[in-house]
């Protein structure tokens, strides 16, 4: 990554830090697996190579957890997130009490659940004690499948990571690092330029930093992840010092200023179809061409001329017609075919990201 000169500062400046992880990639891939929204062209790729084994052990392990975000925080302390291979193994070979740590969003100490003997009912009383309320999402999963045998689900969800990674998803790594980079530098510039509040509020839309979870521990470390294939704008987590964003990557700020352009033009469109009498005047050009010109199209539908030339004013603003002057005189007109095509392409792009 180019060097930055930080120009604006703050506080939370110096507990900035960025990171690619092909580790968050990996398990955050698996929930657009199942649920692809902008990303369904990747997915039916996958999907057509992938055994359909894997996708049922997916659907088992993801659907009941949140599509398993319940999984996210077991890679929060892990020391290298390149290494996958490292991160199945160190997940295989967790202590139980401190995969419930993990999962269960590090809302109870290791020590309050270890009190809980992995018992499903006092885990839940425990949880709901919490003053935390994100407490209700950890109550809301089906805990006795965890809990009846930890160390075995343990293994089964290390081992659909392992044959995704080994099957699949290790083939794609080098295609996606290009979009991390971009990513990365796109918010080490907006770091430069806001500062670490800044760059929080415009990532996450929170302007304050959250709570400490536990309160002797305060925020020291603020890690920013992209992740591609993810379904999500942002994932935010925190605790025991550290917050981690993972954002989509996708989010860059020309992107976000092109989506910006791609949503007016929606709004234009859709106020240009509001009106019955601009859908015929369309539909009259659509049918016949070059033939129509103001005259005769007020004459067709029954409108004053000055009414036609205001909705054909509109319809060319919205970019649904074009013009054509013939002998410095007569305007005729054309539907512009390919701005309608890509209508439901616009809209599909805007609600998606």
């Amino acid at each position: 990554m180019p060097l930055e000169v930080i120009d604006a500062t703050d506080p939370i400046t110096e507990m900035v830090r960025f990171q690619s992880s092909p580790v968050y990639e990996m398990m955050l891939s698996l929930q657009t697996l199942r649920k692809p929204g902008a990303r369904a062209e990747w997915t039916a790729a996958a999907r057509a190579v992938l055994p359909p084994g894997l996708l049922r052990e997916l659907d088992d392990l993801y659907e009941p957890y949140f599509n398993g975000a319940l999984f996210f925080e077991l890679a929060v302390d892990y020391a290298d997130h390149d290494d996958v291979p490292g991160y199945i193994e160190y997940i295989r070979t967790m202590d139980p009490v401190t995969f419930i740590f993990y999962c269960m969003g590090r809302i109870l100490r290791r020590e309050e659940i270890a009190e809980t003997g992995l018992d499903t009912d006092r885990l839940r009383e425990k949880l709901r004690g919490s003053e935390y309320d994100t407490h209700w999402m950890y109550t809301h999963v089906p805990l006795e499948a965890i809990l009846a045998d930890v160390p075995a689900f343990q293994n089964r969800l290390a081992g659909l990571w392992q044959w995704y990674w080994e099957d699949f998803f290790a083939g794609q790594i080098e295609s996606l690092r290009p979009h991390w980079e971009r990513a990365l530098d796109d918010k080490s510039a907006l770091l430069a330029r806001l500062g670490g509040a800044g760059l929080l509020e415009h990532v996450t839309g929170k302007s304050e930093m959250l709570p400490p979870l536990p309160e002797e521990y305060p925020v020291t470390d603020i890690v920013y992840v992209p992740v591609y294939l993810m379904p999500s704008s942002v994932y935010m987590f925190y605790g025991y010092g550290n917050i981690t964003v993972l954002f989509n990557s996708e989010r860059t700020e020309a992107r976000l200023a092109e989506l910006e352009r791609s949503k007016q033009q929606l709004v234009n469109v859709f106020k240009a179809l509001s009106d019955g009498s601009r859908i015929d005047i369309l539909r009259l050009i659509a049918h016949h061409g070059q033939q129509m010109h103001g005259k005769r199209i007020a004459h067709k539908l029954n409108l004053s001329p000055s009414a036609v030339s205001r909705h054909l004013a509109q319809l060319k603003e919205a970019g649904l017609i074009a013009e054509e002057t013939h002998d410095n005189r007569t305007i005729t007109y054309t539907v512009r075919e390919d701005a309608i095509n890509a209508l439901p392409e616009t809209l599909f792009d805007v609600l998606h990201h």
